[in-house]
């Protein structure tokens, strides 16, 4: 891929050489953020997949242990408290960066192939929008559990600080893939790198005649 974007036909002339270069930086910015994102997921699931807060609780201690932890995930809105069954907290920021992957294969396939970005952009530019809002909602969410003292020592700060910036990260790569692959333009060259449209083509031919 890195190859493919670095010998990239060097005929491309102009503005529209930059923009693709641009594109190929948005995909490297992403696939960047998706690891960083992907590894922070990871991080807060191994913690949720066995939380101390639920073991070795009285009766009480773990009703009052649930009613913290279900308000602090409550106003989150995007993630989903589910206490005692804690594994479970984080399948909907997992389902997001399994659509932003699937995204991000379609972006990145365009990248290899721009003479299709004209006919798909609209398909590709369409689900990166929608994924966009979904990752800035995470990113106020987790924002909010940063800031919050039960959250940090619940999950540990390093854990939630990991999958923020893998969100911010998402968040720059798919803004910088909605300017460049919005405004690129495909510039197929032939010979001197001028393309006759084939209507003036056809009326050049019929002079000739």
């Amino acid at each position: 891929f890195i190859l493919r974007c670095l010998l990239k036909d060097s005929t491309m002339a102009g503005r529209s050489g930059i923009v693709y270069y641009g594109l190929c930086a948005a995909q490297f910015v992403t696939l960047a953020a998706y690891v960083v994102v992907t590894a922070g997921a990871a991080l807060l699931q191994q913690k949720a997949n066995d939380l101390p807060l639920w073991q070795g609780a009285t009766p009480e201690e773990l009703e009052a242990r649930t009613i913290a932890y279900t308000e602090v995930f409550q106003s989150t809105t995007y993630i989903i408290p589910y206490p005692r069954d804690s594994q479970y907290q984080f399948q909907y920021q997992w389902w997001i960066i399994e659509f932003e992957f699937f995204i991000f294969a379609l972006t990145a396939c365009l990248t290899l192939f721009p003479q299709l970005i004209e006919r798909v952009r609209p398909v590709a530019l369409t689900f990166l929008a929608s994924a966009l809002v979904l990752v800035m909602d995470n990113i106020n969410a987790v924002f909010f559990l940063l800031r919050n003292e039960t959250a940090m020592a619940v999950f540990d700060a390093h854990r939630i600080e990991v999958t923020q910036a893998g969100l911010i990260m998402v968040a720059v790569g798919n803004c910088l893939t909605i300017i460049f692959m919005g405004i690129y333009q495909y510039e197929s060259t032939m010979g001197s790198g001028h393309i006759t449209p084939p209507t003036m083509a056809k009326t050049e031919a019929e002079q000739r005649v």
